[in-house]
């Protein structure tokens, strides 16, 4: 199937095979794949279904808080990386059901990112925000409202959204208004990296010089706490939700080698922490040596996700976090992700390809990657 995969920070989302070709008693040849492939993002004015079949996996996948799934798709030449483009979302409802879509031609730029701008999951709903002047909130009916901009800065609220993108900016949904995030302390060694579902703000302090890293918590009205990390921090973000958090640990070792050591976690809100070490409840020889990032989560629970690079992601038993274990992939996954108490997974091919892959598609599971069901699962 033909595909081009996003850049590395974005995460990769599966593949939905049209009738026509699922059914086909004969695969296409490349170059049949290659011409429909071409005349996709040559097209002026492209059909997202058009895009969706000729790329066959998506790049992103967001997740409302009703179980609505926004895909995104991305067709650009697979030899090159500039030249005509097209791109497509697809919004499915929790039952899988298709509720809107919409797609668009663009010309790529050799070194320019390669969709039309930033999708963000939200309470009810998705905000598109490339700029506020282009920017909409899509509720889970399809339907699109006008987003504002405001220079009064807003405290962190239950249901707000940090936008990322350097300055620290805040969207609340409620009144669909981009603002300033007020309550940040402007100190450059400082950043929030999550805010969680109740409007608590996370971060790490990363201070220059021997002192040590810091964990930091600021709700609304209530001074900053923060703590040590016995370790350096690996990656630059934190994952928090529902009074868990967790931070990724790293040591160098020698000149330019880092080693991933562990987690740092709370389960009570950031009264009290745990270093989780290498041992047979947390594998993490899995994990290769000089990682420059894991991706943690937390689940909706509690439990902690973890995954990075090629190793096998671990998953926690219980929202106690004491324990973890690997997940069962159905098929090559080359990315994995919590969404709620879901994880999603993608089998699509590592590099951009003409080619199928055995198992393409987007993969979820509800039992902590023990068992996998495809998604949307009518026909695929």
């Amino acid at each position: 199937m033909l595909r081009r995969t996003a850049p590395a920070a974005t995460l990769v989302i599966a593949s939905l095979l049209t009738p026509a070709l699922a059914s086909c008693g004969s695969p296409q040849s490349a170059a049949d794949r290659e011409t429909r492939y071409t005349q996709v993002i040559e097209d002026e004015t492209p059909r997202a279904q058009d895009v969706i079949d000729a790329v066959g996996a998506p790049y992103e996948a967001l997740r409302s808080d009703d179980g609505s799934i926004l895909c995104r798709y991305n067709a650009t030449s697979v030899e090159d990386d500039e030249g005509p483009a097209a791109n497509a979302w697809r919004l499915y409802g929790p039952d899988g059901d298709i509720v809107a879509e919409h797609a668009e031609h663009m010309d790529v730029v050799e070194g320019e990112n390669e969709d039309p701008g930033p999708f963000y999951a939200a309470p009810d709903g998705f905000v598109f925000l490339p700029s506020v002047k282009d920017g909409f909130f899509l509720d889970v009916r399809g339907e699109r409202h006008a987003v504002k901009s405001s220079d009064k800065p807003l405290t962190f609220g239950r249901g707000d959204v940090l936008l990322s993108g350097g300055k620290h900016r805040l969207l609340r949904t409620s009144t669909h208004t981009v603002a300033p995030a007020a309550g940040v302390p402007s100190t450059r060694d400082l950043t929030f990296t999550a805010l969680d579902e109740r409007g608590t703000a996370w971060g790490v302090r990363q201070p220059e010089g021997s002192e040590p890293y810091r964990v930091t918590r600021r709700e609304d009205g209530r001074p900053e706490r923060s703590r040590d990390l016995p370790d350096r921090l690996l990656g630059e973000a934190i994952a928090a939700r529902g009074g868990t958090a967790a931070v990724p640990l790293e040591k160098p070792i020698g000149r330019d080698d880092t080693l991933f050591t562990g987690l740092f976690v709370t389960t009570d809100d950031g009264k009290s922490w745990r270093t989780l070490r290498n041992s047979d409840r947390l594998p993490l020889n899995e994990f290769k040596r000089g990682l420059s990032e894991i991706e943690v989560q937390v689940l909706d629970d509690g439990r902690v996700f973890i995954q990075g690079d090629d190793a096998t992601p671990l998953i926690a038993d219980t929202p106690a976090n004491r324990s973890f274990h690997k997940i069962t992939e159905p098929a090559h996954l080359t990315s994995v992700f919590a969404r709620g108490n879901t994880l999603y997974g993608i089998a699509d091919s590592d590099v951009p390809s003409y080619d199928h892959v055995d198992g393409e598609g987007l993969w979820r599971s509800q039992d902590g990657g023990r068992t996998w069901t495809r998604f949307p699962g009518k026909g695929d």
